[in-house]
C-alpha cells in the first residue's frame, strides 16, 4: 500500500497508531490535525498531508483545537522518511542547538556546509534548519503555556527567543494568537504549580521499573532517590542547576522542577529528562515484534517493553562503564561517589544531598584518583578514555552513525565491544546497540549444554533490527528469569 494510501485510510479510520507519523489539513477550515482527531471526516478533496508538523505550519495551517496536534503528539524524529542527516540534525534542534550554536556550526558536526545542510532540509521537509528551529521554539513554547505557570517572559527566553517583541510577533503568525491568549485559554486548574512543568506520557507507563533503575545506580552528592522522585545537578553550556522528577499519574505526566541560573536551558533538559524516562519510544511497534519472539516475550514487564534511560551526561556514563567493568553496579556506583568526591565540583545553596556536580573531562584529568580504591589498570582505562576524548579520537555526538561510535571507542586502549555497546545504549540512544559479548545476553540465547558464539549471536539478533538494545533489555530480564 502507497504512503497516501495509508494516511487515507488512517484518517478515515481515525487509526490512533499514526499519530506523528503524518498530519493532515483541511483546507476550507485552515487548521492541520492529527490521524485521530475526533473532528467530522473531511472529504478527501479538501485534505492535504504532511510528514512533519513544520511542514504544515509552513503552509499557513494552524493546529487544530480539539486533537491539538503540536502539544499531544511528541513529533519528535519519527515522522521524518528522508536524509539520515536531517534525522539527526533535527535531534540536536530539538535540543535546543540552535539556541546557543549557528546553523553553520551545526553542519559542522555531519562534516558538511552549511549550504549542503539546507539544502537537505529543504529536500526532505520542505524548509530551512533556521525556521523549524523557529517553529519548534514556538510549539515548545506553547507547550510551556499550556502546561506550565512560568511567566510569558521566561517561556519567551526559555524557549530560545531573544526578546519578548520577536517572541509575540512570531507566535501570533504561527498561531494566529498571542501568548497571552493562549495562556488565558488554560486552566490554572490543568497545570502544576510552583513553575513545575509536565511532561505527558503514554500509558502504560511504568515510573517505578526506572526510579528502581536510577536508584541503584544513584551517584551520591550528585543524585538523589526517593520512593517517589528522582533529582540530579548538571551542567550545561556552562549553565548549573538541578531538578527534580515525580509522577502524577492522574495526569498522565511526569512533573518536571528545573532550578537554575540561566532559563534558556529548559529546552535541553527537558528533552534530556523525557530520553531519561524514555518519553520518546513507540513501543507499541517494537512490542508487535517482540511479543511474536519466543525468547525476547519471555523478558517483557506485565507484557510491556523494558523503558531504556539515556543519561542527561554522556561522559558520566562513559565513566560508569569503565567503573562496571567485571564488577558490580553496587560498587561501581561506590566508586563513582567516591571519584566525585575526589574531583570536588561542588555546588552552592542546593539541597544537602546535591552537594556535588559530575566532573567534566578535564577536571577529572588533572585529578590524582590513584587512592579511591581503584585498580592501575582501571585508572589508566579511565585516563586514556578521557585523554582519547578531549582529542577527539571519539565523540559523544548522538548523531555519529553506530559503527562509527564504536570503531573509534574501542581504539582506545582498555574499552572492549561490551563497554562499548552500553555506552551506545545509555548515553547516545542508539536503540540499535547489542552487546553480544554481554554474559546475560549469551545465557538467554545459549542452550544449557551449548554456548553459542559471538558470530552465532550477532545472526540471531540481525531479525531484531532496529531495536536490538530494547532486545538486551529483554534478554537481560530472560537471562535474570532463569536465575531465579
Amino acid at each position: 500500500m502507497s504512503s497516501i494510501k495509508s494516511y487515507q485510510q488512517a484518517r478515515v479510520t481515525k487509526d490512533k497508531n499514526f499519530d506523528g507519523k503524518f498530519y493532515f489539513a483541511v483546507k476550507t477550515t485552515g487548521v492541520f490535525c492529527r490521524p485521530s482527531c475526533p473532528s467530522p471526516i473531511a472529504k478527501e478533496h479538501n485534505v492535504e498531508y504532511f510528514t512533519s508538523i513544520f511542514s504544515a505550519l509552513n503552509k499557513g495551517y494552524r493546529p487544530c483545537y480539539r486533537c491539538r496536534p503540536d502539544l499531544n503528539v511528541d513529533y519528535y524524529n519519527s515522522n521524518i522518511d528522508g536524509s539520515k542527516i536531517v534525522s539527526e540534525a533535527l535531534k540536536l534542534i530539538y535540543d535546543g542547538y540552535l539556541n546557543f550554536n549557528s546553523v553553520v556550526d551545526l553542519a559542522k558536526k555531519f562534516y558538511i556546509s552549511d549550504r549542503q545542510l539546507r539544502k537537505l532540509f529543504n529536500q526532505n521537509i520542505g524548509l530551512p534548519p533556521v525556521k523549524v528551529a523557529l517553529y519548534h521554539r514556538a510549539i515548545f513554547a506553547k507547550k510551556l503555556l499550556s502546561n506550565s505557570q512560568l511567566s510569558i517572559t521566561n517561556i519567551a527566553f526559555a524557549a530560545g527567543f531573544g526578546s519578548i517583541r520577536q517572541f509575540n510577533a512570531v507566535y501570533k503568525n504561527i498561531f494566529g494568537v498571542t501568548p497571552t491568549d493562549t495562556k488565558n485559554k488554560t486552566s490554572s486548574s490543568n497545570v502544576p504549580q510552583n513553575n513545575v512543568l509536565y511532561l505527558k506520557y503514554q500509558k502504560p507507563f511504568d515510573f517505578n521499573q526506572i526510579l528502581s533503575y536510577l536508584k541503584l545506580r544513584a551517584i551520591s552528592g550528585v543524585e538523589q532517590v526517593t520512593n517517589n522522585s528522582y533529582s540530579r545537578t548538571f551542567r550545561l553550556n556552562n549553565i548549573k542547576g538541578y531538578f527534580t522528577v515525580t509522577n502524577n499519574p492522574a495526569k498522565s505526566a511526569l512533573e518536571l522542577k528545573i532550578v537554575t541560573d540561566n532559563i534558556k536551558v529548559y529546552m535541553p533538559i527537558v528533552n534530556k529528562v523525557k530520553r531519561l524516562f524514555d518519553l520518546y519510544t513507540n513501543f507499541s511497534v517494537i512490542r508487535s515484534i517482540f511479543s511474536k519472539d519466543p525468547i525476547l516475550k519471555q523478558g517483557l514487564i506485565n507484557n510491556q517493553i523494558p523503558n531504556l534511560p539515556v543519561s542527561i551526561n554522556a561522559y558520566e556514563v562513559v565513566i560508569r562503564a569503565i567503573l562496571g567493568q567485571q564488577i558490580t553496579v553496587k560498587a561501581a556506583t561506590t566508586l563513582a561517589g567516591r571519584l566525585v568526591k575526589k574531583v570536588n565540583i561542588t555546588t552552592t545553596n542546593y539541597p544537602n544531598s546535591l552537594s556535588h556536580f559530575f566532573p567534566k573531562p578535564q577536571e577529572l584529568l588533572t585529578t590524582d584518583i590513584t587512592n579511591i580504591g581503584l585498580t592501575k589498570t582501571r585508572q589508566q582505562t579511565l585516563m586514556a578514555a578521557t585523554q582519547a576524548l578531549i582529542k577527539g579520537v571519539f565523540t559523544l555526538e548522538m548523531s555519529q552513525p553506530y559503527n562509527q561510535f564504536i570503531n573509534e571507542f574501542t581504539s582506545v586502549k582498555g574499552i572492549g565491544n561490551w563497554t562499548a555497546n552500553y555506552v551506545a545504549m545509555r548515553a547516545l540512544a542508539m536503540v540499535d546497540a547489542f552487546p553480544a559479548s554481554d554474559l546475560w545476553v549469551i545465557k538467554a540465547l545459549s542452550p544449557s549444554q551449548h554456548k553459542l558464539s559471538q558470530k552465532q549471536i550477532l545472526q540471531i539478533a540481525e531479525k531484531w533490527r532496529p531495536y536490538r538494545a530494547y532486545a538486551t533489555l529483554c534478554l537481560w530480564n530472560y537471562a535474570s528469569k532463569m536465575e531465579e
